[in-house]
C-alpha cells in the first residue's frame, strides 16, 4: 500500500456503491426485463427482487473477505487469499486489459449519447446546425465518440489530479441522480392510482399476447438474468479499500448499505 493516502471516507464509499448501481443499466434494462416476462410487470418485479436477493448473497460475501483482508485492491487480494496467487495475477491482468477499459468506455459513450439526446430534445434547432448527426436523435456518429473521449479523459484528470475532488463529485452526482428518481417513483405511483384510466393496475394487469408460448418459469429466469448487468459493477467499490478510512470496518459497511 506503498504511496497510498486515506482519502476516502465511508459516505464516499456508499455512494460509490450506489452510484455504480444506479448507473445506467437500470435504466435500459427495465424495458429489456419487460421484454422478457412479455409484459407482466409482477413477474419483472419479483425479477428484479430475485436478482437483487442474489447481489445482497454475494455483497455479504465480499464484505466478510474486507473484513479480513485489505492490501492494493480488493477483489485481486480476495482472489489471492482464496484461490491463490497464479489465479489473482491472471484475474489483475483481467481486469486491468479488459474489464475496467471496456466498462469505462462504454460508460463513457452512454454518458456522451445522453448528454447529445438530451441537448437535442432541448434544443433541437440549434443542435441539429452543430451537430447534423443528431437530427432525429441519431447520436451514434463521430461526434459522439468525440464527446465520449473527453469524458473519458475528464474522468481520468480528475481521479488521477484530485482524488478528492472525484470522491466530492461521486457523492454529488449521486445525491443528484436520487432526487429525481425518487420524485419519478412517487409521482408515478400517485398519478397511477388517481389516474382516470387505472393505469397502475393496467400495467400490473396487463401481460403481452405472445406470453403463453412460453412457461413462467422460463420468462422469470430469463428476467433475472436480464438483472444481472442492472445490479453488477458494485464489486469495483472494493478497488479502493486500500485509500478508504478505516477500510476493514468502512468497506463492509459501504458494501451492505450501498
Amino acid at each position: 500500500m506503498e504511496g497510498l493516502t486515506k482519502k476516502y471516507g465511508l459516505f464516499t464509499a456508499i455512494a460509490m456503491v450506489v452510484g455504480i448501481v444506479i448507473g445506467s443499466g437500470v435504466f435500459f434494462k427495465a424495458e429489456v426485463i419487460l421484454d422478457k416476462t412479455a409484459g407482466d410487470m409482477p413477474t419483472g418485479i419479483l425479477a428484479w427482487t430475485i436478482g437483487g436477493i442474489i447481489m445482497l448473497a454475494c455483497i455479504y460475501m465480499f464484505a466478510i473477505m474486507a473484513t479480513k483482508y485489505q492490501k492494493v485492491n480488493g477483489i485481486v487480494d480476495y482472489a489471492e487469499a482464496t484461490v491463490g496467487e497464479s489465479y489473482a495475477y491472471s484475474l489483475g491482468w483481467f481486469l486491468t486489459m479488459i474489464y475496467y477499459p471496456t466498462l469505462t468506455s462504454v460508460l463513457a459513450w452512454l454518458s456522451a449519447r445522453y448528454t447529445l439526446v438530451f441537448l437535442t430534445s432541448a434544443f433541437p434547432n440549434r443542435i441539429t446546425l452543430v451537430i447534423p448527426a443528431a437530427e432525429g436523435g441519431c447520436v451514434v456518429g463521430p461526434e459522439c465518440m468525440a464527446l465520449a473521449l473527453f469524458f473519458l479523459c475528464a474522468a481520468y484528470a480528475t481521479n488521477a489530479l484530485s482524488p478528492k475532488i472525484a470522491g466530492h463529485f461521486q457523492v454529488a452526482t449521486t445525491i443528484i441522480k436520487l432526487i429525481p428518481l425518487g420524485l419519478m417513483a412517487v409521482v408515478g405511483i400517485i398519478s397511477g392510482l388517481v389516474s382516470p384510466t387505472h393505469m397502475l393496475a393496467n400495467n400490473f394487469a396487463f401481460v403481452a399476447e405472445n406470453a403463453e408460448q412460453y412457461s413462467t418459469g422460463h420468462l422469470l429466469l430469463s428476467a433475472v438474468c436480464a438483472t444481472a448487468f442492472a445490479y453488477e459493477g458494485w464489486i469495483i467499490a472494493t478497488s479502493i479499500n486500500a485509500e478508504l478510512k478505516d477500510a476493514k470496518r468502512n468497506l463492509p459497511k459501504a458494501l451492505i448499505i450501498g
